[in-house]
């Protein structure tokens, strides 16, 4: 039988999470009596299992296939600047272990290695079935050689080469992402965006990005950089931000952003309720007192988190206009805690700044999944990798 139609099969039964031998010779346009012979080979050596069937109002009940989540395991990692998340899975992608410790990612690089060197020997020790690891950060990154070139706003990570480092001492196979990548791979395969082909995951965070998926994939650029959303420029001329571009997005929306425009408030002396619990100390403000403050009724939390929504929404229109997708869903931190703050001014800006017809028909989503997603996109970009390796072991 064809090698090549065998890894294609499995790959899309992966890709799909759950699929039926008929939702596959749908997708590809091959025989169903040619999908049902491939399928048997997957079966027959072990990668391939049936996971129940689907539901039906009329008809036969269908058959749903899965890969064989007892392969291996997979570690995930979410390396953010406040906290890094670190998940193990089997290879179904279902989570089996997650933990999660603070960054410090302001004592540097190499702290941030002996951070994850300690959790990974700690797992690997115990955990004899892991096949591979997953790194997903927040800065630039170079997908070929798994390096980031630069993590805006972090000194000291400028031409790392993090898959090197992990590969020399692990011996295992690495995967180096951007978070907002792997996030929004979780949404599609765990969350709301499953639903559409053509979406666009806007992570707000501390600072701001994009991924692009159309027709169902990820759309990466020329130079693999495309989804800079942060970096797009809303006012010409407006602040300086750490890229050496001025009026940058992520400058009047990001977490960063927000808090940064709260402090300077609070120390020209705004009133504010968040200046009793912050005392003396306002570099302790966080997104979820402003939110609190907001629900509180303070005014100034109010306006700021109204203002950034606004914002959000004047870069949100160029990628509608630009790109017409069927949904904006967007991810983060500052999105969840922010929701019912953030989106009415968003919907406002959409509602004035794109073309009627291309904000009719859109849909725009809060993610419902939790901060672990980014550590669980990047352990199934590990899987999706292995799945050649996988199917050249278990030869007939």
């Amino acid at each position: 039988m064809n090698t090549g139609d065998l890894l294609s099969i499995l790959q899309l039964i992966y890709s799909q999470g759950l699929s039926s031998q008929a939702g596959l010779a749908e997708k590809t346009g091959l025989a169903p009596s040619y999908i049902s012979n491939v399928v048997s080979e997957l079966r027959h050596r072990g990668l391939v299992e049936e996971a129940g069937r689907s539901p039906s109002r009329a008809g036969r009940r269908r058959v749903l296939l899965r890969v064989n989540p007892r392969l291996g395991h997979l570690i995930g990692i979410r390396a953010g600047r406040a906290n890094t998340r670190i998940v193990v899975t089997d290879l179904a992608a279902n989570i089996i272990r997650l933990k999660m410790i603070p960054t410090e990612i302001h004592r540097g690089e190499r702290h941030v290695f002996d951070l994850i060197d300690r959790e990974l020997r700690a797992i690997l020790e115990h955990d004899r079935l892991v096949k591979g690891i997953g790194l997903a950060l927040s800065g630039v990154i170079d997908r070929e050689q798994g390096a980031v070139l630069f993590w805006p706003k972090v000194p000291g990570w400028s031409g790392v080469p993090v898959k090197k480092i992990l590969q020399d001492k692990y011996s295992l196979p690495v995967v180096v992402e951007d978070t907002v990548r792997t996030m929004a791979l979780a949404e599609q395969r765990f969350g709301v965006a499953g639903q559409f082909q053509n979406f666009v995951y806007v992570l707000v965070s501390m600072g701001v990005g994009a991924a692009i998926y159309i027709k169902g994939q990820l759309y990466l650029g020329a130079d693999n950089l495309a989804g800079e959303l942060g970096h797009t420029t809303i006012d010409e001329r407006g602040e300086l931000c750490s890229c050496g571009n001025r009026g940058c997005l992520e400058v009047y929306a990001s977490g960063w952003a927000i808090i940064n425009r709260a402090q300077a408030g609070l120390s020209q002396g705004v009133h504010s309720g968040l200046a009793t619990p912050m005392g003396r100390h306002p570099e302790r403000l966080s997104i979820e007192a402003i939110v609190a403050a907001a629900k509180a009724r303070d005014q100034f939390a109010h306006t700021l988190l109204w203002e950034a929504g606004l914002h959000l929404g004047t870069g949100i229109a160029s990628v509608v206009n630009l790109l017409n997708p069927e949904a904006i869903v967007l991810g983060g931190e500052v999105a969840r805690a922010a929701r019912s703050f953030l989106l009415r001014p968003l919907f406002h800006s959409l509602k004035t700044r794109t073309f009627h017809r291309s904000a009719q028909n859109l849909k725009v989503m809060v993610s419902r999944l939790g901060g672990e997603a980014g550590a669980a996109g990047a352990a199934v970009l590990v899987a999706q990798q292995l799945l050649p390796e996988l199917l050249d072991a278990r030869q007939a």
